[in-house]
C-alpha cells in the first residue's frame, strides 16, 4: 500500500473530492488539519468515515517549521504500518492523475523531489537562510501576536544585513539544498530519516530559517546514502504562473490537455469554485464513469 499525507486548512470540498478520490484499498490516507482551520468536526468526522486518519494539533502557517513538523507527524503515523511501502506528501488541493495500477508501476524505490542548490539561487532566496527568523515563535500565537512578528521581523531582517550577520551553516550541513515540499518517496527513506539523530537535529537547527520547509527533505537526503535515489522530479503537474487569483493557478477545464499529457501523479492546485469541471474531466478520463 501507499499511504497519502496530506496537510490542509481550508476548501472542505476539494479537500472531500480528494480524499473520496484515493482508493481506499491501495491508499492509506493521513490528513493534518490546521488547528485554526474552519473545517469543522464534523466534517473531520466524514473524512474519518471515509478511512482518513485525521490529526488536528499543530497551529501550522505554511512554509515554517510548523508546516515541517505536521508532515513529519503524519509520516510517523504512516511508517507505523508494516504494509506501507511508499509515501507521498500532498496538500489538500492537490489530485491524482492515475490509478493504483499506475502509482505501483511508477514508483519504484527511487526518491521523487525537485531541488536545487541553495547557493545557485537568487540572493532573495539565499536570504531565506542566511538570515535568522528570530520570532519564528511568535507566528504560531493568536492573529495579534503573529502581527507583531511581522512589525518585528522587517527591522531585523534589516539590522542582520547591516552588521553582516550571516548564517553559514544548520547544524551538520554546510550544502543545502531546496525545493518543494510536494514528493514522493519509499517508507524505506522515511524511516531511515526519522531514525536518524542527524535529521533530527537538522530539523531543530532549521527552526529559526525562512520557509524551512524547501530544504529539510532536499538536504538531508542529497547529503545522506540516499542520494543515489534521489531523481529531480516531484511527479507533480503545477502552473506557475498567477492565474484564477493564485500562484501557483488554480487549474480550470483550459488545463486539462496540460493535465493529461504530464508525466505526473498528481496535479496542483485545485479550488472548488473553478476547478470542478477539470476535475469531473480528469475522473473520466483517467478513472472511468463518475461515482454516485
Amino acid at each position: 500500500m501507499h499511504a497519502v499525507l496530506i496537510t490542509a486548512y481550508k476548501d472542505y470540498p476539494s479537500l472531500s473530492r480528494l480524499v473520496k478520490r484515493l482508493d481506499r484499498d491501495f491508499f492509506k490516507v493521513y490528513i493534518h488539519i490546521d488547528k485554526r482551520s474552519s473545517i469543522g468536526r464534523s466534517e473531520r468526522d466524514e473524512l474519518s468515515r471515509r478511512g482518513a486518519t485525521i490529526v488536528h494539533n499543530r497551529v501550522v502557517r505554511w512554509g515554517s517549521i510548523s508546516h515541517l513538523r505536521a508532515i513529519v507527524d503524519l509520516m510517523k503515523l504512516a511508517i507505523a504500518g508494516s504494509d506501507v511501502d511508499y509515501i507521498h506528501i500532498i496538500s489538500g488541493q492537490d489530485y491524482p492523475l492515475a490509478n493504483s495500477e499506475t502509482f505501483k508501476s511508477r514508483c519504484d524505490g527511487r526518491i521523487f523531489m525537485n531541488f536545487e542548490a541553495v547557493a545557485d539561487s537568487s540572493d532573495y532566496i539565499q536570504d531565506r537562510y542566511r538570515l535568522r527568523n528570530y520570532f519564528y515563535f511568535l507566528q504560531l500565537g493568536s492573529r495579534v501576536v503573529n502581527q507583531v512578528a511581522r512589525v518585528l521581523d522587517p527591522p531585523s531582517r534589516w539590522l542582520q544585513k547591516r552588521l553582516g550577520v550571516r548564517r553559514t551553516s544548520f547544524g551538520p550541513f554546510e550544502t543545502l539544498h531546496k525545493g518543494m515540499v510536494w514528493m514522493s518517496f519509499p517508507t524505506t527513506a522515511a524511516t531511515a530519516l526519522l531514525k536518524d539523530p542527524v535529521a533530527m537535529d537538522f530539523l531543530h537547527a532549521i527552526r529559526t530559517a525562512y520557509v524551512a520547509e524547501e530544504i529539510f527533505f532536499q538536504t538531508y537526503f542529497l547529503n545522506s546514502p540516499l542520494r543515489e535515489s534521489v531523481v529531480n522530479e516531484d511527479l507533480r503537474y503545477t502552473d506557475w504562473q498567477k492565474r484564477n487569483g493564485s500562484i501557483p493557478a488554480f487549474l480550470d477545464e483550459s488545463d486539462l490537455d496540460a493535465v493529461l499529457r504530464s508525466n505526473a501523479l498528481f496535479a496542483r492546485k485545485f479550488n472548488s469554485h473553478v476547478s470542478g469541471g477539470l476535475l469531473d474531466r480528469i475522473d473520466a478520463a483517467r478513472f472511468g464513469p463518475k461515482e454516485s
